[in-house]
């Protein structure tokens, strides 16, 4: 009998210590998964933000990850289409996009958390700039992201000739082909010139149409973590100490 009691006292003791092990890693996971943001983004022309494999690479990436470093968080990229960005973010708790302008028909649909910067707006073309909206009035495609402020913006100025797409690759690729004569994007500094399909493509800026504040920001129901906020915060101080001019320095991306 003493046996059979002292090995039901080992199994006891053994079930008793694998529960707190499993307490201690659920406790762990959780608190894991606490500090951890996701971004949802898609690839910016430019040197703003390209995607290689699960990671950003680029001014934006560069300045959240420095953050997230700084304020002991993890952030985690998704890589959806813009107008799917949008959306998920605008119907979640947590999830965050960036750069997303500021505009009024968008100011009670999100949580404005973080003032990044001021895109320049301009027209890309295969040859020929386009330096007006008089004259992309006469062009037969324009293309624009899906959802985006650039779509918004040559809509109320009563532009139909519109195609829209929410993956920035299919974009470069309809312009490429000549599938569109134009794109509606952010300025990039230099004339750009993309692969596609193993052909060296360039694309040329027009003037500057017009300049968007642009965002870090959440859902309208975005509930702040402790994360979250030290997140948030540290990016706010690194913009305002000059962060994001030293990154576009970095890749060359200072406006002249």
């Amino acid at each position: 009998m003493r046996f059979r009691e002292h090995s039901i006292a080992i199994g006891i003791l053994i079930a008793l210590f694998s529960l707190c092990v499993a307490s201690a890693e659920t406790t762990a996971q959780t608190q894991e998964a606490k500090n951890r943001i996701t971004l949802l983004a898609e690839e910016i022309p430019g040197g703003f933000l390209k995607i290689e494999g699960t990671r950003g690479v680029g001014v934006y990436p560069d300045l959240l990850y420095e953050a997230a470093t700084a304020s002991e968080t993890e952030i985690v990229f998704r890589f959806v289409p813009w107008g799917r960005a949008f959306q998920e973010v605008e119907r979640s708790t947590h999830f965050l996009t960036f750069p997303l302008t500021r505009l009024p028909e968008r100011e009670a649909r999100y949580t404005w958390l973080v003032s990044l910067d001021k895109d320049e707006i301009v027209f890309l073309t295969r040859n020929k700039p386009v330096n007006t909206l008089e004259q992309a009035r006469k062009l037969k495609r324009i293309l624009v992201w899906q959802g985006s402020s650039m779509e918004i913006f040559l809509t109320e100025k009563g532009f139909t000739n519109l195609i829209s797409a929410g993956k920035t690759t299919s974009l470069v690729k309809m312009l490429a082909r000549g599938r569109g004569d134009a794109w509606f994007t952010v300025r990039p500094e230099h004339d750009e010139v993309v692969d596609v399909d193993g052909h060296q493509v360039k694309f040329v800026a027009g003037d500057i149409i017009h300049t968007e504040s642009v965002w870090l920001v959440g859902g309208k129901s975005f509930a702040h973590s402790e994360a979250s906020r030290r997140f948030s915060n540290t990016v706010r101080n690194l913009v305002v100490r000059g962060r994001l001019k030293a990154l576009k320095s970095k890749y060359g991306l200072l406006k002249k």
